[in-house]
């Protein structure tokens, strides 16, 4: 490979690295809990191992993005969602919130935080 090939191929391979860090800078990161109310003590307490699934409008329907398992403190994660898609999660087959959410650009590592799942 001549030196002038080894530079084409260096500047495309930064040119690339650039490309995909600038689309990942733009992402954010999701996180909730899915909880239960106690009606006998009046406390709420966290649910794991509970599937969670983010539903993302697309502009013509509801797509079932990727889902998350909750851990034993209830909460749940989703990564790297990209800014202003409206989007819901799906618990026991019932949709939270009652009117979408739009995702925001929160940058790493912080999250926007979805409200509580009570179930």
């Amino acid at each position: 490979m001549n030196r002038t090939n080894k530079i084409c191929m260096r500047f495309i391979l930064i040119f690339l690295l650039g490309l995909f860090f600038s689309i990942s800078i733009n992402a954010t990161n999701l996180r909730g809990q899915v909880v239960r109310y106690n009606p006998n003590t009046g406390t709420y307490y966290p649910l794991g191992g509970v599937r969670v699934d983010l539903i993302i409008w697309n502009g013509s329907q509801w797509i079932d993005l990727s889902y998350a398992v909750t851990g034993q403190d209830g909460f749940y994660y989703f990564i790297n969602v990209y800014p202003g898609y409206a989007f819901r999660v799906q618990v026991f087959n019932n949709l939270f919130p009652a009117q979408p959410l739009t995702v925001l650009q929160v940058n790493p590592p912080y999250y926007q935080d979805i409200p509580w799942v009570i179930t």
